[in-house]
């Protein structure tokens, strides 16, 4: 039974898979959020998704290998890639800038908490911030490529490098947060004020 092919292709075994996979993370989500990454143990994440401590074992092996797998849902959210993918079929710099803005909104709005952890987890284990290197290599690529599409596809007066530098800083988790948690703006106000920051980088 556990075997046969479901309509999407996989088996119902796989499936399953899946679905205790998608409870996992889901639950150490919410415990590394809640009381913080070191603090959560595997126990406790097995208790919350309802699975055996061996279920975790079997299917991550660490505790890190969690976060990493959590770290990866950051940089390929489909959301937020789509509009990424708009911003650089665009082909006025006012179209570019304002579906990369969303982008980023986007990324900050539904997947901010896990960088949050990541944060709290380089703070009580140095070792994650060689885990957390691919992802920011390939975040970096990212911003240098959008800057020097810029430049190269719509004539923007501009040294690739320094755009890319005022993209990285205008574009980082913190000031989102300070400026949504902290200072109580609406992401629609966060949106509009990064699509102004960066028209005002690339020369108004």
């Amino acid at each position: 039974m556990n075997d046969k092919t479901s309509a999407g292709g996989r088996t119902l075994r796989q499936e399953q898979a899946a679905v205790t996979r998608r409870r996992i993370l889901d639950a150490a989500r919410t415990l590394f959020f809640e009381n913080g990454y070191s603090a959560t143990t595997l126990k406790a994440v097995a208790a919350r998704a309802g699975v055996a401590v061996q279920t975790v074992y079997a299917v991550f092996g660490s505790k890190a290998a969690i976060l990493t797998e959590l770290r990866w849902m950051v940089v390929d959210l489909p959301q937020a890639d789509a509009a990424r993918v708009e911003a650089m079929k665009a082909t006025s710099v006012e179209a570019r800038l304002g579906h990369f803005a969303h982008s980023i909104r986007t990324r900050w709005e539904l997947v901010g908490d896990i960088v949050r952890i990541d944060h709290d987890a380089m703070r009580t284990d140095p070792s994650i911030r060689d885990q957390v290197r691919p992802a920011e290599d390939r975040r970096q690529a990212g911003i240098a490529a959008f800057a020097r599409g810029l430049v190269d596809d719509l004539g923007v007066a501009a040294d690739p490098p320094h755009l890319a530098a005022q993209v990285d800083a205008l574009t980082m988790y913190p000031l989102y947060a300070q400026l949504v948690h902290i200072h109580g703006w609406s992401a629609d106000d966060y949106e509009a004020w990064l699509y102004r920051q960066l028209a005002e980088a690339v020369g108004g």
